[in-house]
């Protein structure tokens, strides 16, 4: 592309595996915290007004929960979990 710098590119396709992650790799309800959170810049607290839940729903929606030593849900660790190779080959 004429006009585009490397870090640009890099930027661009990481924005393209960053979204296709998040439309691909997480459950409805966490896609629609993470797009809130994220790509709108909205505060748990007003995500959780909009939504009609808790602000603890979101958080765990985001962040997920430790049962028994394990943490279960959590969309930002399924994001990380599915990106970390992904973005290991943008550089």
């Amino acid at each position: 592309m004429k006009g585009t710098t490397d870090s640009q590119l890099d930027t661009e396709q990481r924005d393209t595996l960053v979204r296709r992650a998040v439309d691909t790799a997480l459950t409805a309800k966490q896609r629609e915290a993470v797009e809130l959170f994220f790509f709108e810049g909205l505060s748990q607290s007003e995500i959780a007004r909009r939504l009609g839940v808790s602000q603890q729903v979101v958080q765990k929606r985001l962040y997920g929960a430790h049962r028994r030593g394990v943490l279960i849900g959590g969309a930002i660790a399924r994001l990380r979990e599915v990106l970390g190779p992904e973005l290991g080959r943008v550089s």
